[in-house]
């Protein structure tokens, strides 16, 4: 388990570094036709703020994996053993129940009304663009599943410490 995430990290990593990279060589491909040739390109305008929404997604599920997304400890630091296994879980699932809705369901119906729809600029169609919201709920849910595996992990290694 902690190797898939391992793997999950580096290789989600890897992908917002090079989009990343990317977009930065995109946005100065940007501000030199614009400002030094006068000619801007609208080509590149839309493929960076279309990778601006793939890099943010993508980050955002790399950071509901290692768990340091937005969190109010003033409650949680305040439990231990079972009761701080059932908030966890409890966490995790209601995060599962919002990117069933938001991410997946939601998603799922951007994404068919994207192949309605398309870019003037990139000549595709905007399901390619709107898939990243169902890939990264999928991401998400992997990464939920390891998060509530290791606090169960986590809670029989402490309740083996207290038998000891």
């Amino acid at each position: 388990m902690k190797k898939f995430r391992s793997i999950m990290d580096k290789a989600l990593g890897m992908i917002c570094a090079i989009m990343l990279a990317f977009m930065t060589i995109l946005a100065t491909y940007q501000v030199v036709t614009r400002y030094a040739f006068n000619t801007p390109s609208t080509m590149s305008e839309d493929l960076l703020s279309y990778s601006f929404v793939w890099v943010s997604l993508l980050g955002t599920a790399l950071v509901f994996g290692q768990k340091e997304h937005m969190k109010l400890t003033l409650f949680s630091d305040k439990l231990k053993g079972f009761s701080a296994l059932a908030l966890s879980i409890f966490t995790e699932l209601l995060i599962v129940g919002v990117v069933i809705i938001v991410f997946l369901i939601g998603g799922q119906n951007f994404v068919g009304v994207g192949g309605l729809q398309e870019s003037p600029t990139l000549n595709m169609t905007m399901d390619w663009i709107y898939l990243i919201l169902p890939i990264t709920g999928v991401l998400i849910l992997i990464y939920n599943m390891l998060n509530i595996t290791q606090a169960i992990q986590q809670y029989k290694g402490e309740r083996k410490e207290e038998v000891q």
